[in-house]
């Protein structure tokens, strides 16, 4: 899991904790066209300019993630290591103010 795939689902948490309606109406259209998209991703190149495409979209979920959560780097280290889970579970764990 490279980081700027942990930083999009640890913004992705952050959304369904705190917009669960938005959440769930990103998710369908992701679930819908992302998979049928990435299906066209076969080559190093293809997958370098979708990286490079995301770069805005992930410097985005940073500055929301560094902006709502008290702790940002254990949320986006949170995402595949088992590490803090039942703090960000609890919908204020991690919420600033």
């Amino acid at each position: 899991m490279n980081r700027q795939l942990l930083i999009a689902n640890a913004f992705e948490n952050v959304l369904e904790q705190h917009m669960p309606a938005s959440h769930r109406m990103i998710r369908r259209l992701y679930d819908s066209w992302g998979y049928p998209v990435s299906r066209h991703i076969r080559s190093q190149l293809a997958a370098d300019v979708v990286y490079l495409a995301m770069k805005p979209l992930e410097w985005f979920f940073l500055l929301v993630l560094y902006t709502v959560d008290r702790r940002p780097e254990d949320r986006i280290q949170a995402q595949y290591s088992g590490f803090g889970r039942k703090a960000s579970a609890r919908p204020d764990a991690n919420r600033i103010g």
